[in-house]
This record gives structure tokens, C-alpha cells and sequence, in this order.
């Protein structure tokens, strides 16, 4: 679930400390001691390689929409009132940096900044370079601390008083950041590459298979079709949307594309620019970041199966408003006394798992507000 500061230069001012007090206490009370002169040049250049890439996340733009930005054919037309613009396809207006970000990820705290197309690979790159680094530093730990445990009966005096408390207060807060920043590095990769999607995409499919799984998608996917591919009702499209509706059989991913993800390579190309660049600090996405290729499965064909036209509906399928169609389904019936009679009427449910996109939460307590998008402006 997102961080939420309650003054926001903390997000800058403790990420700061830790990366100064890891690196520049570990290399100046332990590295200093036993390590050669080369190897810790090398263990400065990676720790010098998170501050370069830690500025570029933090003052590189996320990306702006295009002035007098216009919709194309195949997105769902969505206009912001803040910016007076519409807004490209995937793109969010940030109530935190008060603009429309292209491809939206999620606003970090710790960079007090967006993570969007713009500055997606300074961000990976940033958290790449805490892994290396701290990597480095924990095997050299580990090294360290068996070293003089086997040592441990010499006399005192052949170890410094202040490494042995720098390695019993560093080691374990060193882990603590590889561990966490490994983690959210792994998701990035997961959701970014794998996946193509940005959180806020993995979070929105999260979401669909919800509403797919209490069997009220499919009702508001039919309405979509109808509405966006208007020729395509024929009578044996209506006969198909039929069945649909009473077998429930269809998988969701039967049913629900996400138009943007391709193969590993290719994902990491478009959103992480050419592999030669991966590395290099100023290395930038390819494209954009106003439209996007689509895989062949968003291909639209009039006579194609009902299945297939609704795969190439544009993202998200629902139209990503803020109510969704309930099915009567979901609902429920309760029993109450009113005026001394006993009334008996039906109710939708009304849990995090059913409520409106801009209620709805996934299994990790994330709602869209939690990303810090601007709710009133989906």
C-alpha cells in the first residue's frame, strides 16, 4: 500500500540519509580497513550511480500530454478539466505534481515525483543501482563478520571498536534495503515488462477479473461492444451476447485483452528505450508516450467472432468509468421492520471487492487514490 508522508520533503530527506549513512559509514568504518584500493573505487562508482539516477527520477518530467492533444479513433475519449486537455491513452492526472502523466506508473513519495514514461527507466535504473550496490556491500559483510568471527579468540586490539559497531548496525539495515527495494524492483520488472502494464494497468486487471469473477463484466463488455462497434450487432452477434450472458462459460482471458503487452524483448524496448542504453543515465523510452502500438489481438474485424470484437475493445474494456453494471446476481436480500411491517428487499453488495472504480481496493489495500491519482478527474 502507498506511503503517505505527512510532511512530503521527508520522502527525500530519509531515502538521503540511508543511502549516506549505509554507503559513506560502510566505506569509511569497514571497507577502509581491509579492502583494496580498486574494489572500493568500485564500490563508489556504484554508490555514485544511485544519487545520478536518484536526480534524474526526481527532476526528470514524467511526461506531458501534447498541447491541444486530440484522441485517436480505437481510446476511450477522456477529457481533463484541471488541464484543460484530453487525456492520451494510459495517461492520469496526479493530484500530487497537478498534471496529466503519460503512462502513469504511480506517484512515489520517496522521489516526490511521478513515475511515468518520461522518467520510468531513471527510476528502475535508480532502484537497479540500490540493488548492486547493496549487494556488493552484504557479500563484503558477510565476508567480514566470518572473518573475525573465526578470530574471535585473537585480541581486541587488531579490530577497530568502531567497525565492529558499524558491521553489527549496518548489516542488518543494508539487508533490510536490498530486501524491500529487490521486492519492489521484482514487481516493476513483473508488471512493466512481463506484463506491460504500469501499476495502475495491473491494478485496473485486478479489478476486472473481480467484476468478471461476481459475473457483472461481461453485461458492461456487451453494452461496450454495442456502443463502440455499432455494425457489429448483428443477429447473431445478439445471439452470441445471449449466450454469454446465461452460460457464463467464457474464461476472462477470453474476454479481456490488454492491448499493449507484447513479448519480454519487445516490452523492454519500448519502455525502457534500445538494450545499449539500459545502463546509461540519460537512456529513454521509445515513442512518445502519447500513443501506443497495440498487439494483433486488439485487431478490430466486423465479422470476426462476438469473442474476438470484444477483445479489441479499447483499454480498460469497461470503459474505466467510475459505476459499474451490477448483476442481480451479486445482490442479496434482507429482512427489516418498518411502520410494524416486515419488508423484504433486495441489496447489492457493497464491499471493497463490488464498490465503484474509485472505491474499489485489490488484495494489497491499494485503491486508485493510493497510486495518487486524481479520482475526480477518471
Amino acid at each position: 500500500m502507498a506511503v503517505k508522508l505527512r510532511w512530503p520533503w521527508l520522502g527525500i530527506a530519509i531515502p538521503t540519509l540511508l543511502i549516506s549513512f549505509i554507503g559513506y559509514g560502510a566505506h569509511y568504518f569497514i571497507l577502509s580497513n581491509f579492502l583494496p584500493i580498486a574494489k572500493q573505487i568500485g564500490f563508489e562508482f556504484s554508490l555514485s550511480m544511485i544519487w545520478f539516477s536518484y536526480y534524474l527520477a526526481i527532476y526528470t518530467n514524467p511526461g506531458r500530454p501534447l498541447p491541444n492533444y486530440q484522441p485517436t479513433p480505437g481510446i476511450w475519449p477522456n477529457f481533463c478539466k484541471k488541464c484543460q486537455n484530453y487525456k492520451p491513452e494510459r495517461s492520469h492526472h496526479c493530484k500530487t505534481c497537478n498534471q496529466c502523466v503519460l503512462m502513469m506508473d504511480h506517484h512515489c513519495p520517496w522521489t516526490m515525483n511521478c513515475v511515468g514514461f518520461g522518467n520510468y527507466p531513471h527510476f528502475l535504473r535508480f532502484l537497479f543501482w540500490i540493488i548492486i550496490t547493496t549487494s556488493i556491500l552484504f557479500c563484503i559483510q558477510v565476508k567480514r563478520i566470518c572473518f573475525i568471527w573465526q578470530r574471535r579468540n585473537f585480541p581486541g586490539y587488531l579490530f577497530k571498536k568502531s567497525e565492529l559497531t558499524f558491521l553489527t548496525i549496518l548489516s542488518p539495515l543494508n539487508f533490510f534495503v536490498l530486501l524491500t527495494i529487490t521486492v519492489l524492483f521484482l514487481r516493476c520488472l513483473f508488471n512493466q515488462i512481463v506484463n506491460g502494464r504500469s501499476q495502475i494497468e495491473s491494478w485496473d486487471m485486478d479489478r476486472l477479473e473481480s467484476l468478471f469473477d461476481s459475473r457483472r463484466l461481461i453485461q458492461k463488455l456487451i453494452y461496450n461492444t454495442w456502443r463502440i462497434y455499432p455494425e457489429s450487432k448483428t443477429l447473431q452477434h445478439e445471439r452470441d451476447a445471449e449466450g454469454l450472458l446465461k452460460q457464463q462459460r467464457s474464461s476472462f482471458e477470453g474476454l479481456v485483452n490488454f492491448p499493449y503487452n507484447f513479448d519480454l524483448h519487445t516490452n523492454a524496448i519500448l519502455y525502457l528505450g534500445p538494450v545499449h542504453l539500459w545502463l546509461w543515465p540519460y537512456g529513454i523510452p521509445t515513442g512518445n508516450g502519447n500513443n501506443f502500438p497495440k498487439n494483433d489481438i486488439s485487431n478490430y474485424e466486423v465479422d470476426s467472432p462476438l469473442e474476438d470484437i470484444i477483445l479489441s475493445l479499447p483499454w480498460p474494456p469497461d470503459g474505466g468509468e467510475t459505476t459499474t453494471v451490477s448483476n442481480p446476481k451479486t445482490s442479496t436480500i434482507e429482512t427489516c421492520n418498518e411502520g410494524g411491517e416486515q419488508v423484504v428487499r433486495s441489496r447489492v453488495a457493497q464491499n471493497g471487492r463490488s464498490a465503484s472504480r474509485e472505491k474499489w481496493f485489490n488484495d494489497w489495500g491499494e485503491s486508485l487514490d493510493d497510486f495518487g491519482v486524481d479520482v475526480d478527474m477518471e
